[in-house]
C-alpha cells in the first residue's frame, strides 16, 4: 500500500512523484526549446515567436534545463536501489543505454551553450538577470568545439525523443506490459492495455 509519504519516492512497482515531476518538467523544456527554435526557423520574427521567445528565452530555457537535468541525475542516483527493474536481457541493456545518453545530451548541450555564450564574449542571462558576466574578449578555442557540436547533438537528442516516444508507445499499445503506467504513477499493469 501507498502511504503519502513513499508517493515521493520511486518504489519496484512505479515511480514517484519526484521522478514523474522531474520527467514531465524536462519533456516541457525541451519541448519549449524546440518549439522556440523551430518557429523561428520556420516563421523568422512574427508575434508568435516574439511571444514563444518571451516565454521560453533560449538562452534562458537552456540553463532551467541544465539545473533540472542536474536535479534529476541527482534523485535518479538516490533513488538507484528504490526504481522499478529494467527490463531483462537486451531490452534492457538498450533502454538503460539511452536513458544515461538522454542525460549525457540534457547536460552537455546547455553546459556547450552556456560554454559557448561566454566565449562570445557574451554574459549569461536568466530571464533578465545576469548569472554570468561577459568575457572581456573571445575566447576562439572554448567556442569552436560548441559552435561544432550543439546543434548536431541537439539533432540528435530530438532522435533520441523521438524513439522515446515511440518505444513508450509500443509498450502501451502493443506489448502492454505496465512500462509507461509506471511513469504515469498507477504501477497496475491494466491501466496499460
Amino acid at each position: 500500500m501507498t502511504t503519502p509519504a513513499n508517493r515521493w519516492r520511486d518504489t519496484p512497482d512505479r515511480y514517484g512523484l519526484v521522478s514523474r515531476l522531474l520527467h514531465w518538467l524536462t519533456a516541457a523544456q525541451v519541448i519549449l526549446l524546440f518549439g522556440v527554435l523551430l518557429a523561428w526557423k520556420g516563421f523568422g520574427e512574427h508575434a508568435v515567436t516574439l511571444l514563444l521567445a518571451r516565454i521560453g528565452p533560449h538562452g534562458s530555457l537552456g540553463a532551467m534545463l541544465l539545473v533540472t537535468t542536474l536535479l534529476r541525475a541527482m534523485w535518479a542516483y538516490r533513488q538507484r536501489h528504490h526504481r522499478p527493474p529494467r527490463p531483462p536481457g537486451l531490452g534492457g541493456l538498450l533502454a538503460r543505454s539511452v536513458h544515461l545518453a538522454f542525460y549525457a545530451l540534457l547536460i552537455l548541450i546547455p553546459a556547450m551553450a552556456i560554454l559557448r555564450q561566454y566565449s562570445r564574449g557574451g554574459h549569461l542571462i536568466f530571464y533578465g538577470m545576469e548569472l554570468m558576466p561577459e568575457a572581456e574578449r573571445e575566447i576562439a578555442w572554448m567556442m569552436a568545439p560548441a559552435d561544432l557540436l550543439h546543434s548536431t547533438l541537439a539533432w540528435l537528442l530530438l532522435a533520441l525523443i523521438a524513439g522515446h516516444v515511440a518505444m513508450a508507445l509500443a509498450h502501451r499499445l502493443w506489448l502492454k506490459d505496465g512500462i509507461l503506467a509506471r511513469m504515469l504513477g498507477n504501477p497496475s499493469p491494466q491501466q496499460d492495455t
